[in-house]
């Protein structure tokens, strides 16, 4: 009865499989994120499962190209990006800062045949590009649904950070819908 437990523990030991040697391929490239997040995807296609996320101006490791993909390096491995997400040294030095608000996912656009007019919508947007909140300052369509749609979609919308001096910072944006 006393011997069961250390064969029970070697055994165990045993069974484990082996782990998977660590990829030591030398990066071909060092590229930065030149938006606001990368998502890094488990296979080159964007069905794939999104693995891990790096944040504008950080640098990526590049471990290979196919066609519009990337393979780089992620803290469990490897990944996949759009080559065109990823920009160079001196480029992301030029765009440390980036206070311009650019949108990650636009809003889809709301048709209104033979409606006419103008609406204006203030957004507040939070330090992860995430709108919080939306105000209708101005509405000449004669529809409040229309006013409604279109800030529901402003909602649904993300943008990249903005970041100052190294900082993420939340700021308010203004939208117009011409009809």
């Amino acid at each position: 009865m006393r011997g069961w437990l250390p064969a029970f523990l070697i055994l165990t030991a045993c069974s484990q499989a082996p782990e998977e040697p660590a990829d030591t391929r030398e990066p071909i490239a060092v590229q930065y994120v030149g938006g606001g997040e990368l998502a890094v995807h488990s296979r080159p296609a964007d069905i794939t499962p999104v693995i891990t996320r790096f944040q504008h101006g950080e640098s990526v490791p590049v471990l290979s190209r196919k066609g519009e993909w990337a393979e780089v390096r992620t803290a469990s491995g490897s990944g996949w990006v759009h080559q065109k997400e990823l920009v160079s040294a001196e480029e992301a030095a030029q765009t440390k800062d980036n206070p311009n608000p650019k949108f990650a996912h636009p809003p889809a656009p709301i048709t209104a045949p033979g409606t006419h007019g103008t609406i204006y919508i203030e957004a507040d947007v939070n330090t992860d590009g995430d709108i919080t909140n939306t105000t209708i300052i101005e509405n000449t369509t004669g529809s409040q649904m229309l006013a409604d749609q279109n800030a529901f979609a402003l909602k649904r919308s993300k943008f990249y950070p903005i970041t100052l001096r190294g900082e993420r910072k939340p700021f308010k944006y203004y939208y117009r819908v011409d009809y």
